[in-house]
């Protein structure tokens, strides 16, 4: 988001108020779908002229979930989604989502699906040629 549609969203007189909350909340989620390899809350909290706590609590607020939970989320879905359709190899997805650890990745892909980003793909290709049976 520019620098002037940040100053949009402001309200109050001369738009020089406070910042709209759910156009804060909204940017930061945009924030993590167009930007997701790379999104970090300190450039939304540096666009709208706030700070980074503010910006965390407000999308806390909104959604129950933090940055970091919904950020994460996002790329673990991304990276499941890349597994099923794609044959990039897996440190290749792991890359593309924004992972630089993978031993991190595993774990928390593990956590989220019960199996690992093999395991998953494997599963999957399993159902499909199933599928392609009947």
């Amino acid at each position: 988001m520019t620098e002037p549609q940040a100053k949009d969203l402001r309200t109050g007189p001369g738009r020089s108020g406070t910042v709209n909350k759910e156009a804060l909340v909204r940017a930061a989620l945009d924030e993590i779908v167009n930007n997701y390899r790379e999104a970090n809350l300190s450039n939304v909290a540096r666009t709208y002229e706030v700070s980074l706590a503010y910006v965390s609590e407000c999308v806390r607020a909104e959604t129950g979930k933090t940055y970091k939970e919904l950020l994460q989320k996002h790329r673990l879905e991304t990276a499941a989604r890349m597994l099923r359709r794609s044959d990039m190899t897996i440190q290749q997805i792991i890359a593309q989502v924004g992972y630089e650890n993978t031993s991190y990745f595993y774990r928390l892909f593990r956590a989220h699906y019960g199996q690992s980003p093999r395991e998953y793909r494997m599963s999957r290709l399993t159902r499909s040629s199933f599928a392609d049976r009947k």
